[in-house]
């Protein structure tokens, strides 16, 4: 009788621990196929957005009022001639503050896509790199361009050409 009831424990230990390998297998495939379905929505997404729409990188520099006309002269002489030979870049603006949160100066370039995005900024490395041969002049006047930053803020947005006012 003893020897029935070990049997019968041990068989059913078995198919408990059988049933908690396929519950664990499962899961782990259906976790699987959710992430997979996450990556290829997301994927799809990447792709419908980057053919579509331009992409604008927004810089919001907070600058001291009294510094805000020497940072529009750097940015004038030095670096909008830069942006001007990286041919990624479609469209630079520069905003003053009137009136709202705590930055004064806006800077927006326009890219076709993310990948231009990412082109345009290897290309500003190289463009720097050919007008300031020099790695003490380049460090010189980054350094003179941290100068003017009390702080700063980026962000990449699209645009939605079919919800413009025109």
């Amino acid at each position: 009788m003893v020897c029935c009831i070990k049997s019968l424990i041990s068989k059913g230990t078995i198919k408990i621990k059988n049933r908690r390998r396929e519950t664990m297998k499962a899961k782990i495939i259906n976790t699987t196929l959710v992430i997979i379905l996450i990556l290829l929505a997301s994927a799809n997404i990447y792709s419908q957005d980057k053919s579509t729409n331009h992409v604008f990188e927004m810089t919001f520099i907070s600058i001291g009022y009294d510094q805000i006309s020497d940072f529009m002269d750097m940015y004038e002489k030095e670096l909008k001639p830069m942006d001007m030979q990286n041919e990624y870049v479609l469209s630079t603006k520069i905003f003053r503050h009137l009136n709202g949160p705590s930055w004064n100066v806006c800077l927006v370039s326009e890219y076709k896509d993310m990948d231009a995005w990412v082109a345009a900024d290897k290309k500003f490395d190289d463009i720097v790199a050919a007008s300031y041969p020099d790695k003490s002049k380049r460090e010189e006047m980054f350094k003179k361009w941290g100068s003017f930053l009390r702080g700063h803020t980026d962000a990449l947005v699209r645009d939605y050409p079919n919800l413009e006012k025109k």
